[in-house]
């Protein structure tokens, strides 16, 4: 992968996430039926054209659910072709599932914002599923990529296929524990100086419970 290509994929992931962040905040102001896509786009410094490079509709960039879901492709090719071996691929790959399934914000608030949004407006929920589910089988994809490196043989490609994707299920967890700390305590982001701090907690303690198992 070029440097020039690597430049260019940071910016749309920054240009999308603009987008997204700009959507939720002008939906919380004035509403689902009053935002309008030409608002969002000049709130992110954008076209209307350059939007719908990203998404479809508001609804699509309120959940970050665009026109191309996917991971970037330096972080995919780093995890994928990490020099490390399997006695860290649940860490590796929990991770790499934080790093992929999150819409890459600075704001620590988001997540809280996301969820007012989806009480205000339930029929979103929706719409954030299927951002997730495809997003899972990208992310699946690169797992099994990864067991590949590593040497591992599967019995067929169905069974490769279940495999990777129950790692990649199972490596959520971190994550998903983090945000239920989160969602209970929100305090707790600036108490241990943002998500990440929180995801590490999850992390080791994710650890932990793996080395006791038999």
């Amino acid at each position: 992968m070029s440097a020039e290509e690597s430049l260019r994929s940071k910016k749309a992931r920054l240009t999308r996430n603009a987008l997204h962040e700009a959507a939720i905040t002008r939906v919380l102001e004035d509403g689902l039926a009053c935002a309008t896509v030409a608002t969002i786009a000049a709130d992110a410094g954008v076209s209307t054209r350059t939007f719908f490079n990203y998404f479809e509709t508001k609804e699509d960039a309120i959940v970050g659910l665009g026109a191309e879901v996917g991971v970037d492709e330096g972080l995919a090719f780093d995890y994928v072709h990490s020099p490390a071996g399997l006695d860290t691929l649940a860490e590796d790959t929990a991770r790499f599932v934080r790093e992929a399934l999150l819409v890459g914000s600075v704001d620590p608030k988001l997540p809280a914002r996301r969820r007012r949004l989806f009480a205000l407006y339930p029929e979103l929920v929706s719409k954030s599923f299927d951002r997730a589910e495809e997003l899972e089988e990208i992310v699946t994809g690169h797992v099994l990529d990864r067991l590949r490196h590593l040497g591992q043989e599967f019995s067929s490609e169905d069974s490769a296929w279940r495999s990777a994707r129950m790692l990649t299920q199972l490596c959520r967890v971190p994550l998903n524990h983090a945000g239920q700390v989160i969602k209970a305590d929100p305090e707790a982001v600036e108490d241990k100086g943002g998500t990440q701090a929180i995801f590490e907690d999850s992390l080791n303690l994710f650890r932990k419970v793996l080395d006791r198992l038999p």
